[in-house]
């Protein structure tokens, strides 16, 4: 796969190298003796956390749980796939030590889990290169063909602009749907479909896959904070991994992991 030429060095540099704020985590007491950490992630989400050709772990997620692992006192990680419906099940059921995922940061969340958020995720809509059509907000959309994938968070989104469009004597949308962000790219590529929409995170991935094909029209809207799961009884992880990420973005290796995958405009404020 492609992703933009972040230079290599310096990433790995960032997120692996020891570093002066290294020394502001505390370690929790229960890992200080054990070697390994066991993450719980989906591994289907790409470009947050999947498999690459190789079957390799991959991906912002993926990326993040490393510098985790290595600040905590360079641990191995044991990566335990699971659907996400049992996510938290498994946490719960201490099957792992971290969700470490794209979990949004919801009430009923933080009734039985702690949450550490890393990001927000947030819709967006992708056009053709050089945006054709100047497709650069919703109101844009007035009156063109936009395809969304079925189920998805930004088709209630778009359903519900389009009575704003109604309400200002604006021809509606026409919104497509699609069963598989595949067929929808390929719509927009062929010219079936005048922009899609889609979370900022896909939207980043196939950008960076088909640079030449795809840009994004609309910039990131409708966020909702992000981040991994924690149980409620491992007060010390909480505080280390919050802590870890407030290193990251002091020492740049947080920008710098966002840039790599194209989700700069998800960036924790």
């Amino acid at each position: 796969m492609f992703v933009r030429r972040i230079p290599q060095c310096l990433l790995a540099l960032c997120l692996a190298a020891p570093l002066a704020q290294a020394d502001t985590v505390k370690i929790p007491d229960r890992l200080k003796n054990t070697d390994k950490l066991v993450f719980c992630g989906g591994m289907d989400s790409p470009p947050m956390g999947f498999y690459d050709s190789a079957q390799k772990p991959t991906g912002f997620t993926v990326e993040l749980g490393q510098a985790f692992a290595q600040r905590l006192g360079n641990k191995a990680i044991e990566w335990r796939v699971t659907p996400f419906s049992g996510l938290i099940p498994a946490l719960l059921a201490g099957q792992c030590d971290m969700l470490v995922d794209q979990l949004f940061d919801k009430p009923e969340r933080r009734e039985v889990i702690d949450m550490v958020n890393y990001m927000y995720s947030s819709q967006a809509v992708v056009v053709g290169k050089g945006n054709p059509r100047g497709i650069r907000s919703l109101d844009d959309l007035s009156g063109r063909k936009v395809a969304v994938l079925n189920g998805s968070t930004i088709r209630t989104l778009l359903d519900a602009h389009n009575q704003v469009l109604a309400q200002a004597g604006k021809a509606p949308m026409k919104i497509v749907v699609y069963n598989t962000d595949t067929d929808a790219f390929q719509a927009l590529r062929v010219g079936q479909a005048d922009a899609y929409g889609t979370t900022l995170e896909t939207a980043g991935y196939y950008q960076g896959m088909a640079p030449d094909l795809f840009e994004i029209g609309v910039p990131a809207f409708a966020r909702i904070l992000t981040g991994v799961g924690i149980r409620k009884d491992d007060p010390q992880l909480s505080a280390a991994v919050q802590q870890i990420i407030r290193d990251m973005q002091a020492d740049g290796s947080y920008q710098a992991l966002l840039a790599k995958w194209h989700i700069e405009g998800d960036k924790l404020d």
